[in-house]
C-alpha cells in the first residue's frame, strides 16, 4: 500500500540515520553508508535491524559476505567517512522533533508512529490529503 501511494506521488519515503543508541548506532550508520558506496546500502540497512553485532570485525565480514572491497569498505569505515552525513541526519530529524522510528509526517507535521499501526495510519492521512484536495 506505501508503495502505491509512493508511486502515484501521494507520498515520498525518505530514510535518515537516528543515532539513539550511541556508538553501536553510529557504526550501524557508518557501515551502511560504506557499503552504499558499494551499492549495497540496503542489505547493510537490513543486517543492521537484525544483528547485535556492531563491531568494525563484523561490518568488514559482511562486506565480504556481500562480495564488497572489502579494503575500500575498511578504509571507509575506519575514515569515518559519511560521519558528518549521519551525525547531520540525526541532528535534523531532532531539530525537526523526530526521535524515534518510524516517523510520518504529512505536509511538514509529524508524529512518531507505531510500526504496526503504521501502514492504516498512513493510508487514513493521505485519504483525508485526498479528501481535502
Amino acid at each position: 500500500m506505501i508503495e502505491e501511494l509512493v508511486r502515484t506521488g501521494l507520498a515520498r519515503f525518505e530514510y535518515r540515520h537516528i543515532l539513539n543508541h550511541g556508538p553501536p548506532s553510529v557504526a550501524a550508520a557508518l557501515a551502511t553508508e560504506c557499503g552504499g558506496d558499494q551499492g549495497k546500502w540496503w542489505d547493510f540497512h537490513d543486517h543492521y535491524m537484525t544483528t547485535q553485532d556492531f563491531s568494525r570485525e563484523g561490518a568488514v565480514a559482511l562486506a565480504a559476505s556481500l562480495s564488497l572491497d572489502t579494503d575500500q569498505f575498511a578504509q571507509c569505515f575506519d575514515d569515518q567517512t559519511h560521519l558528518e552525513l549521519v551525525e547531520g541526519q540525526h541532528r535534523a530529524a531532532a531539530e525537526a522533533g523526530v526521535s524515534r522510528t518510524p516517523t510520518v509526517r504529512i505536509n511538514g507535521e509529524g508524529a512518531a508512529v507505531v510500526a504496526d499501526a503504521l501502514i492504516d495510519q498512513v493510508m487514513a492521512l493521505a485519504a483525508e490529503l485526498e479528501a481535502e484536495g
